[in-house]
C-alpha cells in the first residue's frame, strides 16, 4: 500500500501542475480525467493487495495444517511398526511380501466374565485385518485422519501415505538389510529411515480425490526411527501353538495365555483373565541333549509301568543354582532318554519334589485313565517333605531344596515327516490323565480328551498342534490347560526371531512441500 499512496501523490502533483499552468476551462475535462485516473488505480492496487495477503493467510493455513496430518501419520505409522516390528526391519519394497496374510500382531486380554475365543478377542473374525491390508492402505491410497470417514466432510480432514521406508544402519549409513544379532541387547544396530506425504483437498468427495495434485495442499516429512536388539517383551504363554493346521475343538477350555501367530483353526476357549498373543515369534531350539555315552543320562527305554524319578541309584548330571525369596538352592538335575511312554490301569510318573528331571522324548506319549506324570508338592515319610506355602524342600540328609513347576522338564525330539497336517509324533492325555510341568515338543500334536476330574497339562505346553480331534482331542467343555509356569528364565529358553524394539524417533525434518 506504501507504493499506491506515492503514486497516488505523484498523479495529484502532475494534475495540479497542468491546472495551474493552463487555466482554460478545457483543462477541466483535463483535471476530471486525471482523478478518475488516480481513483481507479488506487482502487485495484487496494484490491490486488488485499487478494494476495488473504492468499498468503489461507495457504499458510493450509501448510500448517498438512504438517499437523503429516505428524498424525508419522504417529500412526510408528504406532503400527511398534505392533509390528519385524516389518521395521524391511525396506518399504519388501513390505507387502513380509506382511503377506499375517494378523496385526499384540496382546489382547480376555476382559470379560466368560471364555472367549482367539478370533473374538483379536477381532479376527472373518479373517480379519491383516497386517498386509493397512501395509496396503499406507502405500496406496493412504490413511485419512478420520480412521473410517463415512462422508466427504470425514476426507476433506486430509489423509497421508507411506511414500517411502529405508534401512540405514548404527552410524545412518544406507544399508540393505540390518542385523540384530550383531550388537548386545539393548543396543541400536540399525535405523529406519520413514517419508510421509500428507495432502488436504477441500474439495475431496472420496478417497479417489485424495493425492491429486488438483486444489490440494501437501507436506512431506522424513524422520529417523532407531532399532534396537530385544529382550523377550511378551507375557510367558502357558499354550504356544506354532502350526495349528486342524481345527480345535470349539468347548475345549486353556486357563493360560494362547501365543500364536494367527488364529486360523484355533477355536479353543480362553479362560477370563488370560491373553492371546499374536506373535511371529519362534520355537526356541531344543536344548543339546547329553551324550549318550555319558553315565549320568540314563536311557530309560519305554516306560510302562509306575517309577519315582529320580531313582535312589541315579546321580545328577549337574546342580543349577535357583534363588527363591532371597535364599539360593542347589537343585540337582537328572537327564533321561525316553521312547514311548505308555500309562494306562493304575501306572504313575513321580517326580521326587526339589529334584530336576528332564525327559528327552523320542516317541509319543499316551496317558489314559487317571494316571499322571506326577511333578507335585507332596510330602513321603522318611523321604522327603514338601512345605506347600514356601515350598521348600527337605530331606532325611543334604541340604534343602525348592519345588518348582518347572522342574518337569519334558523335551520332545520325535520329528513330523507327514507334513502339515500330520498328528504325528504325539503326546495324548485322556479321561483323566494329567501331566505336571513343562512340555516342549515343537514338532508334536498334543492334547487333553476327557479330563475328567483332572486339568490336562498344569505348567505349560508348545508344540505344533494342540488338541486336534482325530488323534487324542475331543469336544470336551473341561479346562485341558491350567497355566502354572510364567517365567522365561525359569525355563531358561529364548525365543527366536524376537522383534526388534522400536525406539523413539530421533530426528525430524521437513522436504519438499
Amino acid at each position: 500500500m506504501k507504493n499506491s499512496k506515492q503514486e497516488l501523490l505523484n498523479l495529484w502533483l502532475w494534475v495540479n501542475k497542468i491546472n495551474k499552468n493552463n487555466q482554460e476551462k478545457g483543462n477541466t475535462l483535463i483535471l476530471a480525467i486525471g482523478i478518475g485516473l488516480v481513483l481507479i488505480i488506487t482502487t485495484s492496487l487496494a484490491l490486488f493487495n488485499s487478494s494476495k495477503d488473504k492468499t498468503n493467510v489461507q495457504a499458510g493455513e493450509f501448510s500448517k495444517k498438512t504438517m499437523a496430518v503429516a505428524e498424525l501419520g508419522v504417529t500412526r505409522v510408528h504406532n503400527f511398526l511398534a505392533k509390528n516390528s519385524k516389518l521395521a526391519e524391511y525396506p518399504l519394497a519388501d513390505w507387502d511380501s513380509q506382511a503377506g496374510t499375517t494378523q496385526q500382531q499384540g496382546t489382547f486380554t480376555n476382559t470379560s466374565s466368560t471364555n472367549s475365543t482367539c478370533s473374538a478377542l483379536t477381532g479376527a473374525g472373518g479373517g480379519g485385518t491383516t497386517v498386509s491390508t493397512i501395509v496396503g492402505k499406507f502405500k496406496t491410497n493412504g490413511d485419512t485422519v478420520i480412521e473410517s470417514p463415512a462422508s466427504a466432510t470425514d476426507f476433506r480432514q486430509g489423509a497421508f501415505k507411506v511414500v517411502d521406508y529405508q534401512l540405514a544402519d548404527a552410524s545412518l549409513n544406507p544399508v540393505s538389510s540390518v542385523d540384530a544379532n550383531s550388537v548386545a541387547v539393548g543396543q541400536i544396530y540399525g535405523h529406519g529411515i520413514l517419508t510421509i506425504e500428507s495432502e488436504i483437498n477441500p474439495s475431496a468427495n472420496s478417497a479417489s480425490d485424495l493425492f491429486t495434485s488438483t486444489n490440494s495442499s501437501q507436506s512431506n516429512v522424513q524422520v529417523t526411527i532407531p532399532l534396537r536388539r530385544a529382550t523377550v517383551s511378551t507375557p510367558f504363554p502357558g499354550v504356544w501353538i506354532s502350526d495349528q493346521q486342524i481345527g480345535s475343538p470349539t468347548n475345549s477350555i486353556i486357563d493360560a495365555t494362547l501365543l500364536v501367530p494367527d488364529c486360523d483353526n484355533m477355536d479353543l476357549n480362553i479362560a477370563p483373565g488370560n491373553n492371546v498373543i499374536i506373535s511371529t515369534m519362534g520355537f526356541p531350539s531344543l536344548p543339546t541333549p547329553p551324550a549318550d555315552t555319558n553315565p549320568k543320562y540314563y536311557n530309560l527305554g519305554n516306560i510302562t509301568n509306575s517309577i519315582t524319578l529320580p531313582r535312589t541309584t541315579d546321580l545328577p548330571i549337574e546342580i543349577q543354582q535357583i534363588t527363591d525369596n532371597g535364599t539360593t538352592y542347589d537343585v540337582q538335575v537328572y537327564k533321561y532318554k525316553v521312547n514311548n511312554i505308555n500309562l494306562n490301569g493304575g501306572e504313575k510318573i513321580t517326580i521326587v519334589p526339589g529334584r530336576k528331571v528332564v525327559l528327552n522324548l523320542y516317541g509319543n506319549i499316551d496317558i489314559g485313565g487317571s494316571q499322571v506324570i506326577d511333578n507335585s508338592c507332596t510330602s513321603v515319610t522318611n523321604k522327603y517333605t514338601c512345605n506347600t506355602t514356601t515350598k521348600v524342600v527337605t530331606y532325611p540328609s543334604g541340604n534343602p531344596s525348592i519345588f518348582r513347576r518347572e522342574n518337569l522338564n519334558i523335551f520332545g525330539y520325535g520329528v513330523n515327516t507327514g507334513g502339515v497336517t500330520s498328528q504325528e509324533p504325539h503326546i495324548c492325555l485322556a479321561g483323566g490323565a494329567e501331566v505336571f510341568g513343562f512340555v516342549f515338543a515343537p514338532d508334536y500334536a498334543v492334547g487333553a480328551a476327557g479330563t475328567g476330574g483332572g486339568n490336562g497339562f498344569t505348567g505349560a505346553v508348545w508344540a505344533r498342534m494342540f488338541n486336534p480331534p482325530s488323534t487324542c482331542g475331543s469336544n470336551t467343555g473341561q479346562v485341558v490347560v491350567v497355566q502354572d509356569i510364567t517365567d522365561w528364565d525359569a525355563i531358561g529358553l529364548v525365543p527366536t526371531n524376537i522383534p526388534p524394539q522400536i525406539g523413539s524417533i530421533t530426528q525430524w525434518q521437513r522436504i519438499g512441500g
